[in-house]
């Protein structure tokens, strides 16, 4: 009788599960040892080298070698099945700059991913060659910039955080031998309800159950560690802030850092505003409505203690408050943070939005500086004046929110537009941007911090993504006003003056859908294809096309977008 074959053997991946234990027990063990009252600074500053300066430099990233275009192969070998969004721009004196800086946006994006190794049994994204490990705000942005083309990747990057978080802390960042004491802006909340929003409802509501445990006990663990008594929000190293050489903090180099455990901060209050706010939202979606209600009564208690302790009637800004209750008088990006929290009325709303179009404020050339223009310690050095899009993609967030939506598009065309002009003259995406240039030969990372000089170099960091990929973002979301969410296919263009006679054709292979457009004047016409059906359309400056009508013979939009929230 003939014996049964046996299938062949498999690859073990057990050593592998086994090793990423052991190496997280040594990290953990290890920086348990490295607590600054036990090794001092020495120690810190030698492991600080290895991992910036050694280790990022044999593992970095694009080196200049990916393609613009990337090839179906090389996709799937990080598990990707779809191209990336697609966009072609003419007729503009930008289009070239547009359709190129567009497309190199998603080539780093997918060179920085990386596949589950030692680090993180998923996939897990870098901000940049120099970053190599798994870093918390910037993860919430990048899965923001991922859900345009591959939800699936969005949620492996938002997984990866809370699959290495210690205890219940979220950790500021992980790299396989380092984990880091502090935590980040927490925005993986905030990041998981908007992808979530995205995907048809069975999925949504498997990727809420799979991370709202660990994200509400994320909450409760600020709460006990970083809550002043006033209910208000702490860092406990300016670090944790992700902006620490911002005036509020500290000086250009970093000389002289302030202590903030005392000092309540507009911004971390704001971000926690909206991750109670996605906590209320994903608790809803899982059906745990007293969950839901908890968190939702507990960011609208939030919201008022910011209002009415951190608002400035003189200079109307919200301002960090010292221990003494002192305003901390520097008009920064967080002094803006609270419109994208849904914090102020509609009078003080107002009142930020003068400041944020005014040239001499914040509506910068290309806007939204770090510091306002007209400040007397603005300079080009990191977060003491220039141009991060992360917080400025937060701040037109907020504008949106209150239905300031001719002023989003008019500052998300011109932030989009600076870095697609920067990547045309310097053929580099970086981390941050000069507000009144489009270049970045005047920009400097904390100048006159040699440490600095000798592990990040002197200016902004190259081929970085962790959230200057927003850019594209912004195009889809505010000039293109593309709204995906459930079994919507909706557009509200609100292109601007600047972008007359701008033609645009985009496919989303996400979504089998391809789209023309041109702008003009009185608003845009166009046509769109999907599932073998193709149609035309027209509509006026701010209204909504339904895509899907169109596509069943509508031929004009004529309703006003909705605001966002």
């Amino acid at each position: 009788m003939m014996q049964r074959s046996e299938p062949p053997p498999q690859p073990a991946e057990r050593p592998l599960p086994r090793l990423r234990r052991a190496l997280g027990r040594l990290r953990h063990g290890a920086a348990r040892i490295r607590r600054p009252q036990v090794m001092g600074r020495w120690h810190r500053g030698l492991s600080y080298l290895w991992h910036l300066l050694v280790w990022s430099r044999i593992a970095a990233g694009r080196a200049g070698a990916l393609p613009i275009e990337l090839p179906a192969a090389m996709l799937r070998a990080k598990g990707i099945a779809l191209a990336p969004p697609h966009l072609e721009a003419s007729h503009h004196p930008d289009a070239g700059a547009v359709t190129a800086g567009f497309a190199e946006i998603y080539a780093l994006l997918f060179a920085n991913l990386q596949r589950a190794d030692l680090l993180s049994s998923t996939r897990h994204a870098i901000p940049g060659p120099a970053f190599r490990g798994v870093y918390l705000w910037d993860s919430a942005f990048i899965a923001q910039v991922w859900r345009w083309w591959d939800p699936t990747v969005a949620a492996d990057v938002l997984n990866a955080v809370v699959e290495l978080r210690d205890g219940d802390r979220l950790q500021h960042v992980v790299t396989e031998f380092h984990e880091s004491p502090y935590t980040q802006p927490p925005l993986i909340a905030w990041s998981l309800a908007r992808l979530a929003e995205q995907l048809a409802a069975p999925r949504a509501r498997a990727l809420a159950e799979r991370d709202f445990d660990a994200l509400d006990a994320y909450q409760d663990w600020l709460s006990r560690h970083r809550r002043l008594d006033s209910g208000l929000y702490a860092w406990a190293h300016p670090y944790e802030s992700g902006v620490e050489n911002a005036p509020r903090f500290s000086n250009t180099d970093e000389s002289a850092l302030r202590r903030t455990d005392a000092i309540a901060a507009v911004d971390f209050s704001s971000y926690v505003v909206l991750q109670l706010d996605a906590l209320a939202t994903l608790a809803a979606r899982i059906g745990r409505e007293t969950d839901a209600a908890r968190r939702a009564a507990e960011a609208e208690a939030l919201r008022r203690r910011i209002d009415s302790l951190l608002w400035d009637e003189r200079d109307g800004l919200y301002y960090d408050r010292d221990g003494a209750g002192s305003p901390v008088r520097v008009a920064t990006i967080a002094s803006l943070l609270p419109l994208w929290a849904g914090v102020p009325d509609a009078a003080r709303a107002e009142r930020l939005v003068a400041r944020i179009m005014a040239a001499e404020g914040f509506g910068t050339a290309m806007p939204l500086p770090s510091v306002a223009r007209d400040e007397p310690q603005f300079e080009r050095d990191m977060w003491r004046g220039p141009v991060w899009l992360n917080t400025a993609y937060g701040v037109i967030l907020g504008l949106q929110r209150y239905g300031y939506q001719r002023e989003a598009a008019e500052l998300a065309w011109r932030l989009c537009v600076g870095v697609y002009r920067v990547f045309a003259a310097e053929r580099r995406i970086y981390e941050f941007y000069d507000p009144d240039q489009h270049h970045t030969r005047h920009l400097h990372r904390k100048r006159g911090n040699r440490w600095k000089a000798l592990t990040l170099g002197t200016g902004p960091q190259k081929d970085f993504v962790g959230w200057t990929g927003l850019a594209n973002n912004l195009l889809f979301e505010v000039l293109l006003g593309l709204d995906l969410r459930g079994e919507r296919l909706r557009l509200c263009p609100r292109l601007p003056q600047a972008a007359q006679g701008l033609g645009l054709a985009l496919r989303l292979p996400q979504q089998d859908l391809q789209l023309r457009l041109t702008s003009a004047a009185a608003g845009v016409t166009g046509s769109v294809s999907q599932a073998g059906r193709s149609a035309d359309f027209s509509a006026g400056y701010g209204a909504t096309i339904d895509l899907h009508a169109v596509l069943h013979g509508a031929t004009e939009g004529n309703t006003p977008c909705a605001s966002a929230t």
